[in-house]
């Protein structure tokens, strides 16, 4: 249910998604069709009420940053319509 309401969200924001359990996310997200443009980000959508294990998240936001792509956790619909989305970007240089 959760991949849905993400998945119609981008799209109806006119993004292109595809299938992401290569790169350990659940979309790839493309600016436009994806055989013309290169993904900008892996979306991942953690299991409501699980928590968010740290160590999975850093394995993303790495995996990500090695592919030069945005890690966009997307999260459930909060107060507003819609689910909610935070970007996250690997920085070794930080590390």
């Amino acid at each position: 249910q959760q991949r849905f309401e993400v998945y119609r969200d981008l799209w109806g924001r006119g993004l292109h998604l595809t299938p992401g359990s290569r790169f350990g996310a659940d979309f790839l997200v493309y600016p436009g069709p994806p055989p013309r443009f290169h993904a900008l980000a892996l979306a991942w959508c953690p299991p409501r009420g699980s928590g968010l294990a740290l160590a999975g998240l850093v394995a993303r936001a790495r995996l990500g940053g090695s592919v030069r792509k945005t890690l966009l956790l997307c999260g459930a619909a909060g107060p507003g319509p819609g689910p909610t989305y935070t970007s996250v970007q690997w920085r070794a240089d930080l590390a």
